[in-house]
């Protein structure tokens, strides 16, 4: 994780049921409702929590074909030049 790329952070307690509670500040950025789901995942000893979308609104903001091959090519063209 870069820390530089840190910008918010809060502190919270996992229950004797292991449950945690995602802080109102976050709820509010990341537009978290009851009942919305969240994707847990270990990245090199981080735990990342990710919000699941319905597929509705994965569908309207996602990339099309030829945008996703940009970007696609963007990323290679930026991996190249910092192993240079």
């Amino acid at each position: 994780m870069v820390l530089d790329k840190v910008v918010n952070e809060k502190e919270v307690t996992i229950t004797n049921r292991g449950m945690i509670t995602i802080p109102a500040a976050f709820r509010k950025i990341f537009n978290l409702k009851d009942g919305d789901k969240v994707l847990i995942i270990e990245d090199e000893g981080t735990l990342k929590i990710i919000p699941i979308k319905d597929p509705e609104t994965l569908r309207l903001n996602s990339y099309n074909t030829e945008e996703m091959k940009k970007e696609m090519n963007k990323s290679r063209k930026e991996e190249l030049e910092r192993e240079i």
